[in-house]
C-alpha cells in the first residue's frame, strides 16, 4: 500500500529514466561484442502500460538515442554513416511499435472492466419474472408464491421496479361511453313523465 502511494507517475517515469540510461552506460561498456538491445523494451513496455502512450513514445525516442550515441561512443565501426543512422531508427521504430501497442491494450481493458462494470450495475438494478405465471382467467388476478391471489399490478410492482399509471385504450373508452349512453337512455325510458293538467 505504501509503496503504491510512493509510485506515483512522475516517480514511474524517473526510474524508467535512468534504467533506460543504465542500460545505454552497459552498452557503452560492454560495446557491441554484447547485444542489450531487447532490455530496452521493457521500461517502454512498464511505461506504455502504466503511464500511456505518450510517455511510451517519449521514452522509446529516449531508448532508441541511447542505444543509437551507445554504439556509437563504444568504439563500433560501421562501414557508412547510413547503415548506423538506419539500425538507430529500425530501433526507434520497433520500441515506438511495442510501446504504442501495449499503451491500446491497457487502455481497451480499462474500458472493457469499466463496461463491465457498468453492464453489472445496470443488471442488478433489474428484476426479471420467469417461469410459468399462475393467473386467473377471469379476473386476470396473479397467485404468489404464498398462494394469495393479487392484482395484476400489485404482483408486479412487488416483483418488478414498474410502476403503473392508469389510462383507457380506445376500445374501452368507446365501452364505457356506449353503456353510459345506453344506461341513460333506459333511465329516461323507465322515468315516469310528470303530466301537467291544462288550466
Amino acid at each position: 500500500m505504501i509503496i503504491k502511494r510512493l509510485l506515483t507517475p512522475p516517480v514511474i517515469l524517473v526510474i524508467l529514466i535512468i534504467s533506460i540510461l543504465t542500460l545505454g552506460y552497459i552498452d557503452y561498456i560492454t560495446s557491441y561484442e554484447f547485444g542489450f538491445f531487447m532490455f530496452y523494451f521493457i521500461p517502454i513496455a512498464i511505461g506504455g502500460w502504466v503511464l500511456g502512450p505518450r510517455y511510451a513514445i517519449l521514452l522509446s525516442v529516449l531508448s532508441a538515442i541511447t542505444w543509437g550515441l551507445s554504439q556509437w561512443y563504444s568504439g563500433y565501426v560501421y562501414s557508412h554513416v547510413i547503415y548506423y543512422i538506419w539500425d538507430t531508427v529500425i530501433h526507434l521504430i520497433s520500441f515506438l511499435i511495442l510501446g504504442y501497442i501495449l499503451a491500446q491494450i491497457h487502455k481497451l481493458l480499462i474500458q472493457e472492466r469499466q463496461t463491465s462494470k457498468e453492464l453489472q450495475d445496470a443488471l442488478n438494478q433489474v428484476k426479471t419474472l420467469s417461469g410459468l405465471l399462475p393467473i386467473c382467467a377471469w379476473c386476470k388476478k396473479i397467485r404468489n408464491d404464498e398462494g394469495y391471489w393479487q392484482h395484476l399490478e400489485e404482483y408486479v410492482k412487488t416483483h418488478t421496479d414498474i410502476q403503473f399509471s392508469h389510462g383507457l385504450c380506445q376500445e374501452c373508452a368507446a365501452k364505457i361511453k356506449d353503456e353510459e349512453i345506453h344506461t341513460a337512455a333506459s333511465e329516461s325510458m323507465n322515468t315516469p313523465q310528470e303530466h301537467t293538467k291544462p288550466d
